[in-house]
């Protein structure tokens, strides 16, 4: 899925990349990125791998295709690592560690990678870093929100309070599912003459789309 904005990353998420940035000057170590589906791991790591591919060769894929890839990049970051196992991960700490010089990993994923990382003591004695990404906050969910739908309806959207209130409820501050509503708000907005959004509004394409997520 994803989490491609039409906006600046927000400050949280750039603090993410910043601090990875870091992470990725010690080879060998591990660079952890957690947070719940849906806050922007993978446009972190997007921006991490535009920040630093100027001057470093940068790989983005998933652990099994690293564990067994005939070459590895400078720094490997792998999104979803919480769909692997730690046997997986274990078998590609140790190739960036025999690479030469040795690579730097990141890992992206949900809480559950924080088990894996326990569970072996060389992935938890590697790590390096740890950022967390929480949701976002009313403020951050009104701006996406408003970015998004200028986007689909081709003009300036200014969001009264309690439609992005409501937005923000239903997403849970994930920005993954706030671009969902936004992008079909957009649509039903850009076909009246008042071109506004209301709660009801946003009810209506919540129910929408909550049938098609079933």
């Amino acid at each position: 899925m994803s989490e491609s904005t039409p906006d600046l990353l927000t400050d949280a998420q750039r603090a993410a990349v910043a601090k990875l940035a870091c992470g990725c000057e010690q080879a060998g170590g591990i660079a952890l990125l957690c947070g719940p589906g849906g806050v922007g791991k993978t446009t972190v790591l997007a921006d991490l791998a535009a920040a630093i591919g100027a001057r470093r060769s940068v790989g983005l894929g998933d652990a099994a295709h690293w564990a067994e890839a005939a070459a590895l990049p400078e720094v490997v970051l792998v999104d979803d690592a919480h769909q692997a196992d730690e046997a997986t991960l274990g078998r590609l700490l140790q190739r960036c560690r025999d690479r030469r010089p040795a690579a730097c990993l990141v890992l992206a994923g949900e809480g559950r990678l924080f088990t894996l990382m326990a569970r072996d003591s060389r992935l938890e004695q590697a790590v390096r870093i740890r950022v967390a990404l929480p949701a976002f906050t009313l403020a951050e969910t009104r701006r996406l929100l408003e970015a998004t739908l200028a986007s689909v309806a081709g003009r300036p959207f200014a969001v009264h309070d309690a439609p992005a209130r409501a937005v923000h409820e239903i997403a849970a501050g994930a920005p993954a599912a706030v671009i969902r509503l936004a992008e079909l708000a957009g649509v039903v907005v850009a076909s009246r003459q008042d071109g506004d959004l209301s709660v009801d509004d946003v009810e209506a394409i919540h129910g929408r789309l909550s049938p098609a997520a079933a």
